[in-house]
């Protein structure tokens, strides 16, 4: 009975997730003004460590919906936002093993921050990482010479997420790991993974 309600589950749904997706922006990538910073100018690498739970939680003040999940609170991590509700994980964004440019040092080089913004009486949650670095490239050269400015916007309207980055940016090499970004759905039922890559 529970695979037949599981696959009746999934046909339901299938329209609404394909719907869905992670669509991404690059151009007119413009930083964040006035907006919240996460890290506080600590340096970060494996992120839960050094940066509290309440700075990394988000409450937009909206619920954003996915998969038919609604989600009030959003936490912000490596390069990613996740969420949880009723047993369902959320994790969108960016799925490298990212750091500050500063590590090793006493002194961030790699800022993240939010910002709720008003379009047309919308809202939309705004999270940019910006000058982030790769953990692998500081482990094998010991300074990170790649590095990522990127924001993720999660819309109040439609629940849509745009990953916005500047065209330049786009085609750099690091821009690999912004090209396979993903939205992930982790259901309580059978703890299926929905993935919906940005194309």
């Amino acid at each position: 009975m529970k695979i037949h309600t599981l696959t009746l589950f999934f046909l339901l749904h299938q329209p609404f997730l394909r719907a869905q997706q992670l669509i991404p922006v690059p151009d007119n990538y413009r930083p964040l003004k006035n907006a919240e910073s996460v890290n506080r100018h600590k340096v970060w690498d494996d992120f839960t460590d050094e940066i509290p739970l309440q700075n990394r939680t988000v409450v937009p003040g909206f619920t954003w919906k996915w998969g038919g999940y609604s989600f009030d609170t959003l936490h912000v991590g490596q390069g990613r936002v996740m969420a949880e509700k009723a047993g369902a994980l959320i994790n969108i964004g960016v799925f490298e093993d990212l750091c500050d440019r500063g590590i090793g040092t006493d002194t961030s080089r790699s800022a993240i921050s939010y910002k709720i913004c008003r379009r047309l009486g919308r809202r939309i949650l705004k999270i940019e990482w910006k000058n982030t670095g790769f953990f692998d490239d500081w482990s094998f050269r010991g300074y990170c010479d790649r590095h990522l400015d990127f924001q993720l916007w999660l819309y109040e309207k439609d629940s849509r997420v745009e990953l916005h980055c500047s065209r330049e940016m786009w085609f750099r090499q690091a821009a690999t790991a912004l090209r396979q970004a993903e939205a992930r759905l982790l259901l309580p039922e059978g703890q299926k993974v929905f993935a919906l890559t940005a194309k």
